[in-house]
């Protein structure tokens, strides 16, 4: 999405009414959240834990998405 003149990327979970936003601003990013889930919190929380895991290859692990939760296993 287009705003002020930068691009910014948004991650919405509907169901919740949480929203992140964020956009590069001088070399840095610039991150915006709210609702009741920090849902960039946890997408920094999954990227670590993938960077933990040895930053394994698109083939190398699965999402899994039910009623219950998401799950990432490698």
């Amino acid at each position: 999405m287009e705003r002020d003149g930068h691009t910014e990327h948004v991650l919405i979970d509907v169901e919740s009414g949480s929203w992140a936003t964020l956009y590069e601003e001088d070399g840095r990013w610039i991150v915006r959240q709210d609702g009741p889930n920090a849902l960039w919190d946890a997408a920094e929380q999954q990227l670590g834990r993938w960077h933990a895991a040895g930053t394994p290859a698109l083939e190398e692990f699965t999402v899994s998405v039910t009623p219950q939760g998401q799950t990432i296993n490698w």
